[in-house]
């Protein structure tokens, strides 16, 4: 099995995965914002929507921002931006009134719904002709890089 100790052929094999997963999600992400401009959005708006989404009953502020990955003040202006919207409210917890609540309102509904078309469309351009077991492998070393890290 290799490991990042050993070389390959005189190739850093970790060192080149790292540089490539740094690349790729830059250019992921710079695609993904160019074709979402075409409906006004951005993947960062479109990520929170989706997580507020999938929690019915809202989700804190806080949940939102480690399930993004990124610092509560960034998510508080994202989500200011989404409730100028109006896609978005934030309410007091019933049980303390101090943590807020974020709950997905129907106006938004639209948009999430267009943006799954465009990210589905470019997931079916960049996947086309990678084999299941390529994808399949490739999910799995993400899952456990992303469980180490969560970690660390």
């Amino acid at each position: 099995m290799q490991t990042c100790e050993a070389e390959r052929d005189d190739e850093d094999v970790c060192g080149v995965l790292t540089q490539g997963l740094i690349l790729v999600g830059r250019r992921w992400r710079t695609r993904l914002n160019e074709r979402l401009k075409a409906i006004g959005q951005t993947d960062a708006r479109c990520a929170a929507l989706a997580e507020i989404a999938r929690a019915p009953q809202g989700m804190p502020q806080r949940e939102l921002s480690e399930r993004l990955g990124v610092e509560e003040p960034t998510v508080v202006r994202l989500v200011d931006a989404l409730e100028a919207q109006g896609w978005v409210e934030r309410r007091a917890r019933a049980d303390d009134r101090r943590v807020k609540v974020l709950v997905i309102k129907p106006s938004a509904m639209p948009v999430l719904r267009q943006a799954k078309e465009i990210v589905t469309g470019l997931e079916q351009e960049m996947f086309a002709e990678m084999s299941a077991d390529d994808l399949a492998s490739c999910v799995m070393i993400l899952r456990r890089l992303s469980g180490r890290l969560a970690r660390v």
